[in-house]
């Protein structure tokens, strides 16, 4: 099935690039994993400290479960990159909801390094700005602050409209979907399933030391595969 799946997938994804004007013309694979032939997630990813057995590859798929109630399943691997596309195929199989996230680990600014990130439910897909937005850490004090005055939860508030964009989906519960993330100097762009689902221009995306990036799983499972890297001519037109 996963073999079948593959090709099919393949078949799509060169049909979009074939009819899609908005296709890169130009950009280099720096990354490339369909997880096949082995039996854990290897040393080329890493999990958050007592997280290690929320992660497993069963017949050639990256699975992600919550085991932990005060956050979601974390993997990460690292990458140094700037301009950046990248593409995977993702299945709800009774997960709640995930984000794939992009970080910095050395910026400061922000809570964990975290500098931007798709959030995927079956109902909404949301693109966001971590980095000015709600993980900046002055951002964030007035998030958690329970006596925030009604002038900071207003400010708040304009910040996150300015820094997310969100769009409905319907995403059935155990079938594949492709999610292919552009990020070009201050735009990030999110193609679900070949289309162009939500876009997003903010300062942080283009954040020119971005440095790994991987996957939050709420819930129990939620399935990855035919994860795709490339970075981007700087001379390629949006």
């Amino acid at each position: 099935m996963k073999t079948i799946f593959s090709v099919l997938s393949l078949m799509a994804i060169l049909c979009t690039a074939a009819v899609s004007a908005d296709e890169p013309s130009n950009r280099t694979v720096v990354l490339q994993d369909n997880f096949d032939g082995r039996t854990s997630v290897g040393d080329a990813y890493s999990t958050a400290r007592g997280m290690e057995d929320a992660w497993s590859v069963v017949d050639g798929v990256l699975i992600g479960k919550q085991t932990n109630d005060d956050h979601g399943a974390v993997i990460r691997t690292e990458l140094a990159f700037d301009d950046i596309e990248i593409e995977f195929d993702f299945r709800f199989s009774g997960g709640s909801r995930f984000n794939f996230v992009i970080d910095d680990k050395n910026e400061r600014s922000v809570h964990s390094g975290h500098i931007c990130r798709v959030s995927i439910s079956p109902k909404q897909l949301n693109v966001s700005d971590d980095k000015v937005g709600s993980m900046n850490l002055e951002v964030r004090k007035i998030r958690q602050n329970p006596a925030a005055t009604d002038a900071d939860k207003q400010t708040l508030q304009q910040v996150l409209a300015k820094t997310q964009s969100a769009v409905k989906v319907d995403l059935k519960r155990g079938q594949w979907h492709h999610l292919r993330v552009r990020i070009q100097g201050d735009q990030m762009q999110a193609f679900l399933d070949g289309k162009l689902a939500t876009s997003l221009k903010s300062p942080g995306f283009a954040h020119a030391t971005k440095s790994k990036f991987g996957f939050t799983v709420n819930g129990s499972t939620i399935d990855f595969d035919n994860l795709m890297a490339y970075r981007i001519d700087p001379s390629t037109t949006r």
